[in-house]
């Protein structure tokens, strides 16, 4: 063979190699674009996720608070709920009861009691909040701010895959 015939056959190779290693090149960023937007989608349906759970949760929150579920408070800040609801009892026993009536002065005498140890609870509160003894939340509240941190979490994954897809989408 002489050297035409050897440069005319390398030529085309060299074409060949140079044209297959431009498609692996263009292929490598397309899948790498591909992966990203799949990833960004699957933390996009993820942060749904939470954020639905965080609704429910929150929803949970309400209702028991407001049923007077409030599991894990301290116990100082407990007993002044109860008493409070002590207290809105007596006060409506005495609107029901007959002016003047025994049972109208001995629920007076009980709501006195009720509000003394109402006072006197808010002082052990007090005391309490001041030495740092109000370490209890409510599993409610727990689910809460964990469902919000998991949320932060989440968007702060987002803006890393949008910032790869960008990046990837530029090659």
């Amino acid at each position: 063979m002489n050297a035409n015939t050897i440069r005319a056959i390398r030529l085309p190779a060299v074409a060949v190699a140079l044209a297959m290693a431009s498609l692996a090149a263009a292929a490598q960023p397309a899948a790498a674009v591909k992966e990203d937007a799949l990833q960004l989608k699957a933390d996009k349906e993820a942060l749904q996720g939470e954020l639905r759970q965080l609704k429910a949760d929150e929803a949970t929150l309400k209702s028991d608070t407001a049923s007077g579920r409030m599991s894990a408070t301290s116990s100082d800040s407990y007993e002044i709920h109860l008493d409070r609801r002590a207290i809105a009892g007596e006060k409506k026993d005495i609107a029901r009861d007959k002016p003047g009536s025994l049972q109208m002065k001995a629920d007076r005498e009980a709501l006195g009691r009720q509000v003394a140890q109402l006072r006197l609870d808010e002082k052990h509160l007090k005391a309490d909040a001041a030495d740092g003894r109000l370490a209890a939340t409510s599993p409610d509240a727990q689910r809460v701010y964990e469902d919000r941190q998991a949320i932060k979490a989440e968007r702060i994954q987002i803006a890393a895959d949008r910032a790869r897809l960008q990046a990837d989408e530029r090659k």
